[in-house]
């Protein structure tokens, strides 16, 4: 299946409710399409108006080959995955986890600190396209290579703040 087709025919339609397509993927027999709004705030409603609206064009146009599937539109949510160069760009000075093809070294500069690793949690620095850096906890820089990446989501971390009474102030 051509997911850019796909996604190229719902697009316009989508943007003229409101929304931004976050991301198109194909897993199983399930079409699965990220939606987003300018102010973030995406909720069922959203998400049901947008499939009501995409299931009539996606039936007429039958760009899925094989016939059946589902048709699943959705916030990508707050641990959201990071597959397109836009989406690293728009993450940068937040925390990632990456998980790549290859083992890669990780170093910290002036200490004698080395290791080969998959998987790397760090703060997105710096994107260019080409190259992602990564500063993780304890200072360590990590270069990765774009097209080195496997899999990547945002790391999202609930801080929660007690709550002022008797024992805590």
């Amino acid at each position: 299946m051509d997911l850019k087709k796909v996604e190229d025919l719902i697009k316009p339609l989508i943007e003229q409710s409101g929304y931004t397509v976050y991301d198109v993927e194909f897993v199983g027999r399930t079409l699965r399409v990220s939606i987003e709004k300018p102010d973030g705030q995406i909720g069922i409603n959203d998400c049901v108006e947008t499939s009501r609206m995409l299931n009539p064009l996606l039936d007429v146009e039958d760009l899925i080959s094989g016939g059946r599937y589902e048709l699943e539109v959705s916030s990508p949510g707050l641990d959201r995955n990071l597959r397109r160069p836009e989406h690293f760009e728009k993450a940068k000075g937040s925390k990632i986890h990456v998980t790549t093809r290859e083992a890669l070294s990780v170093w910290n500069g002036s200490d004698p600190f080395y290791e080969k690793r998959k998987n790397i949690k760090g703060l997105i620095r710096e994107f260019d396209g080409v190259t992602l850096k990564l500063n993780e906890d304890g200072g360590r820089e990590v270069v990765v290579p774009f097209d080195a990446v496997v899999r990547a989501y945002m790391d999202f971390e609930l801080k929660v703040t007690p709550k002022k009474g008797k024992n805590n102030g």
